[in-house]
């Protein structure tokens, strides 16, 4: 199977060692556990075992959206996202990635945990990928979806805002936080001030 990037020149220097450090961030168990749920979601057959395949294949099988799009419609409800189903051209695939996208921040997903198009679609960062479906197996769990339980789920935490009396807020403006400094404490008592001359004494005189 030739991947896309072979569509891109050898990367050397300062782009060859991000690379390296992108894929090391990669975790190809990770990365099959959580496949596996989302097949396990969706409901649509691999040729493959996701267990079995390597960062490739995990990148081809989830390229064209359509996974992605499934499971989207799993947690948030059947015509809830429209996608292309068998999509063919490079267009309609980078499409149905960018609906995921939008479902996912919808889901209440943080922009900045979301991946971009091309981090699966041009495989730059695998590793993203993964961090967001991760959180969305989490945001599918709080909002209580009728899809099965990821163990590998982070657990949201709610809302608790805290509300206090006008006076009390007016109270606390009035104190000095310690970034401001502390009073006590060390001093420059005996030090000479910064820009006094110095003087020189020699035998007491």
């Amino acid at each position: 199977m030739v991947s896309d990037m072979a569509n891109h020149g050898p990367a050397y220097g300062l782009s060859k060692e991000i690379q390296l450090k992108n894929q090391a961030r990669f975790d190809l168990n990770e990365a099959r556990e959580i496949l596996s749920w989302v097949v396990e979601v969706t409901g649509i057959s691999l040729p493959l075992d996701p267990q079995s395949m390597d960062e490739s294949e995990i990148a081809e099988t989830l390229k064209d959206g359509t996974q992605l799009c499934a499971l989207a419609e799993k947690v948030m409800g059947s015509g809830s996202i429209q996608y292309n189903r068998r999509p063919k051209m490079p267009f309609h695939m980078m499409e149905n990635i960018a609906n995921f996208l939008n479902a996912a921040r919808k889901l209440g997903i943080p922009e900045i945990t979301c991946f971009q198009t091309v981090d699966l679609y041009e495989r730059k960062h695998m590793y993203k990928v993964f961090e967001t479906l991760r959180w969305f197996s989490a945001a599918a769990m709080k909002k209580q979806a009728p899809v099965p339980v990821a163990k590998f789920a982070y657990k949201l935490s709610d809302k608790n805002p805290r509300h206090f009396k006008p006076e009390i807020v007016t109270q606390a403006k009035l104190c000095i936080p310690m970034q401001y400094g502390s009073n006590k404490g060390a001093s420059q008592k005996g030090m000479r001030p910064y820009g006094a001359q110095r003087q020189i004494i020699l035998n007491g005189k």
